[in-house]
């Protein structure tokens, strides 16, 4: 089975399979109607609104990785437009395979050597996770009692955001270590470890830097509050009549984000689990939780399909 499931096809069909009962479970007893009218009451603003503040979202997460790079960079035009590019396969492809098609992309269009791109997307990604997850907690904090609802009480979920953050945290100051250490050592004869050794080393010398920290993790949490603000807005554009949008939205962003890493986003499954685990607990029935989930999957993909497609056609 495992050897099966190996083979991207197969996992690709897997994953298919599980999206479909998925979908399956929560819209066989739904009213599509109900959910139509749903949709109807919410505002169409606040729909534009949405798209504008995600592409807006977009730009900004491409000019972080032009950040990341180091000087003399790459045009900004070129490298936001192989972002775009990567933004896309990560919605068709699980576990962010897009981020792997924008290292290939940064060596062959930007002459980005391998191990300085792959510490760049590396990075950024991680401290992008590592804001979310602070802002995360912040949320679980004001939104305690619809958590304690929806996991039990027993559950402490930021201990486990926080656990997680400080084995990444630790990770990443150990590839930091390990890259100054190997930095003066002569090249492994094998290739891979040779990758790896470069990777660490490139790794070292941006984490090395509080000037590039500091930038890089404030553009973060830029783009992490921008992209709150967007699925904030799909809430009240989904006519779903939850309590609290800010903090409703950010759970269903944070369990929908966990779940891309199994399921692509494209298939709809995870946003759709989210919205009816989370939504009920802010006063949602199960037809707006529907209803948000709808707006959610297009928030999430017209504006990256709409500036990702012409640059990924661009290079065929």
């Amino acid at each position: 089975m495992r050897e099966l499931l190996s083979k991207p096809a197969a996992r690709m069909l897997a994953q298919l399979a599980v999206s479909a009962l998925i979908l399956w479970a929560l819209f066989r007893d739904a009213n599509l109607g109900a959910v139509w009218q749903t949709l109807k009451g919410g505002s169409l603003w606040m729909l534009v609104g949405a798209l504008l503040v995600k592409a807006v979202g977009l730009l900004v997460h491409e000019a972080r990785l032009w950040l990341a790079l180091p000087v003399p960079r790459p045009p900004l035009p070129r490298v936001i437009s192989l972002g775009l590019v990567a933004g896309v396969l990560n919605l068709a492809l699980p576990a962010r395979a897009g981020d792997v098609a924008a290292i290939a992309m940064l060596e062959r269009e930007c002459e980005v050597p391998v191990p300085v791109g792959t510490a760049a997307v590396g990075v950024t990604s991680f401290l992008e996770a590592a804001l979310f997850a602070f802002f995360l907690m912040a949320v679980l904090g004001m939104g305690a009692a619809q958590w304690a609802d929806i996991m039990g009480s027993d559950q402490n979920p930021a201990m486990w955001i926080g656990l997680a953050l400080l084995g990444g945290c630790i990770v990443l100051a150990t590839m930091g270590i390990l890259g100054r250490q190997l930095r003066d050592r002569p090249a492994p004869q094998s290739r891979i470890l040779a990758l790896v050794q470069q990777i660490l080393i490139e790794t070292a010398q941006m984490v090395g830097s509080g000037r590039y920290l500091m930038i890089q993790s404030a553009v973060a949490a830029a783009q992490v509050v921008v992209v709150v603000v967007a699925f904030s807005l799909a809430m009240m554009a989904s006519g779903a009549g939850v309590d609290d949008p800010v903090t409703s939205a950010s759970m269903v962003l944070a369990v929908s984000s966990l779940a891309s890493f199994v399921l692509p986003p494209t298939m709809a499954a995870g946003p759709d689990a989210a919205s009816s685990l989370v939504l009920p607990h802010f006063g949602a029935d199960p037809t707006g939780a529907l209803a948000y989930a709808t707006v959610y999957w297009v928030v999430a993909h017209l504006p990256a399909v709409c500036m990702g497609l012409p640059s990924l056609f661009a290079r065929r």
